[in-house]
């Protein structure tokens, strides 16, 4: 389903933007300066969207909303700030409280028609989303869109700039906002002014393959791609994954060996050995802090992925080296101006599995339906993998160049991981 934003031209319709910013005014001058790793993420976004049933939500209006995320931003006023350039071209974040854009739409279906696709990248149709730039002075770092069902359910879909947080931080800043809608006082601790060391790998001499210089864009943060994206979204259950592809692993690692080994062979590549990792620290300062942190690591072989044994790919996959420190060294030269891609520069894997994204909850009840992805990745693509509503699932996006989607799909139905029946077919 494509994105949907004009009346008319689908269930979801009705569009009408206001803003939301901070209650108390930051002080003059404050401004926010972002690291070598936030510069790196610059042309990537995050896209997530929260399903709340009728029950939970059909009373809960704009107002309500709106009044709430002042709360949050109180604690992170520079998220709701404009970017600027200094005189050397290096962005940073004027802590203006300009505020966010909220997005009402309206859904011709109820929560249990729009539930009823398997393929869950349909709800990127529930996030507005619009790049930073051409003027950055008037792009909003966040924009929040509400999308009423006909039944009274409500989609809450959050379109996230990635040079301010990762997708664990936006998690973090949601989970804030429904604890302070059920009149908890809440905190979040200011990211600290200093650059955050990560752990100095040996050196080999090599630039880390998990990023990706292009040409310069400008002030116009769009990632460029040769070839055209598209989205494909599954479920799959862990008991199916340890009982049908025995290996010793994670599930996190299996599944992306699967995946990696799946994609090897529907692209005939020979020469696709190295992917990235990213995923969370597991030495992440707590409480936690909005900031880049995630873990990104590279996976390097010698084999070839399509012909080998599965144990071994996952192996390698849990050897991953993780990469930050360089990833911060170079988003800081020529003092930050460069532009690059990390989530797909390489195959990149995201594990989402230990997000809290259903403790997200309203009126003390979960979500009925949580999806995450990423905006801005380059052409080798990405797979994405988060917990699904149900204990034991888990919701599996793949961006991959359009031409390669139905091999891909072929391959994942040669192997059992999805089936016509379960999955649409597509």
């Amino acid at each position: 389903m494509p994105r949907l934003q004009e009346e008319g031209s689908g269930p979801v319709h009705g569009f009408w933007m206001s803003t939301v910013g901070s209650a108390r005014p930051t002080e003059t001058g404050t401004v926010h300066q972002p690291t070598g790793l936030d510069l790196a993420m610059k042309l990537h976004y995050i896209k997530a969207v929260y399903i709340y049933s009728a029950e939970m939500t059909r009373d809960l209006t704009v107002m309500h909303v709106k009044e709430t995320f002042f709360t949050v931003f109180d604690q992170i006023s520079w998220i709701t700030g404009r970017l600027r350039r200094r005189d050397s071209g290096r962005p940073f974040i004027k802590c203006n409280d300009c505020g966010t854009r909220v997005v009402e739409s309206q859904c011709d279906l109820t929560v249990d028609e729009w539930l009823c696709v398997p393929d869950r990248s349909v709800d990127e149709s529930l996030v507005y989303h619009q790049p930073v730039g051409p003027e950055l002075a008037y792009s909003p770092l966040i924009y929040i869109q509400m999308t009423r069902y006909k039944c009274g359910g409500l989609a809450l879909g959050l379109s996230w700039a990635h040079i301010m947080g990762d997708p664990f931080s936006l998690s973090h800043i949601f989970s804030l906002w429904t604890r302070a809608l059920a009149g908890e006082v809440i905190y979040c601790p200011q990211t600290s002014g200093s650059r955050r060391g990560f752990p100095k790998p040996n050196s080999t001499g090599k630039e880390p393959n998990s990023i990706k210089q292009v040409d310069p864009v400008g002030d116009l943060w769009v990632a460029p791609n040769k070839t055209k994206m598209t989205t494909y979204s599954f479920k799959v259950t862990v008991n199916d994954i340890k009982t049908n592809f025995p290996a010793k692993g994670f599930e996190f690692e299996i599944l992306s060996g699967i995946l990696w080994k799946c994609i090897a062979k529907a692209r005939g590549d020979s020469e696709l050995v190295t992917i990235t990792i990213v995923r969370s620290d597991p030495n992440e300062l707590k409480p936690r802090a909005v900031r880049n942190c995630q873990m990104i690591s590279s996976v390097h072989v010698d084999f070839s992925v399509a012909e080998a044994d599965l144990e071994e790919i996952v192996k390698s996959i849990g050897e991953a080296t993780d990469e930050r420190f360089w990833i911060d060294e170079i988003g800081e030269r020529d003092d930050g101006v460069l532009d690059f891609v990390v989530y797909g520069a390489e195959l990149t894997f995201v594990d989402l599995t230990q997000v809290d994204f259903y403790e997200a909850k309203i009126r003390e009840t979960s979500p009925v339906s949580v999806y995450c992805n990423v905006q801005g990745i380059g052409d080798e693509g990405a797979v994405v993998i988060l917990p699904a509503a149900k204990e034991g699932e888990r919701v599996v996006t793949v961006t991959l160049p359009e031409a390669e989607m139905d091999k891909v799909k072929c391959e994942l139905k040669k192997c059992g991981l999805i089936t016509p029946l379960v999955n649409g077919g597509g």
